[in-house]
């Protein structure tokens, strides 16, 4: 899978995320396909795999000196599956089912390790009737660790 580097490809807005659609070629008629990356005073701040120019596959956030910040699958520029956000020391801060950008569970964790808070999408709010129909498939499909 070719690697380029975030500076070195050409972009557009998707106008349905506000994201943006990477392209290898200054036209941008040649969609990118690989990874990009991103870094920050020579250290890797940012990583995702790209298909057909849209962001699809797994994103990895890292703090500004190096270690793991986040992981989310995404689809389409969107995060889609779990994501979950680390703490500095490598320990699991948090974890989500996440659907078209809508979180619908999330489980908290203190720097221990200990569940802080469990969160569910409520019936309220516009997010909600957005996933409501599929809260079961997504709930079976995508399993969040205790």
């Amino acid at each position: 899978m070719e690697k380029m580097n975030y500076s070195d490809l050409f972009v557009e807005d998707d106008i349905h995320t506000g994201e943006h659609i990477f392209y290898s070629d200054k036209n941008k008629t040649v969609p990118f396909n690989g990874t990009v990356v991103d870094y920050n005073n020579g250290v890797l701040v940012w990583e995702f795999e790209v298909h057909d120019g849209f962001k699809t596959g797994m994103e990895r956030i890292y703090y500004p000196t190096g270690e793991l910040k986040e992981i989310n699958e995404t689809d389409h520029n969107t995060t889609n599956g779990i994501a979950k956000e680390f703490y500095r020391n490598g320990q699991l801060r948090s974890q989500s089912i996440v659907i078209r950008n809508v979180q619908i569970n999330t489980i908290f964790y203190d720097e221990t390790g200990n569940i802080a808070e469990i969160w569910e999408i409520s019936g309220e709010g516009p997010s909600y009737y957005v996933v409501r129909d599929r809260l079961a498939e997504y709930r079976s499909r995508y399993k969040l660790e205790h």
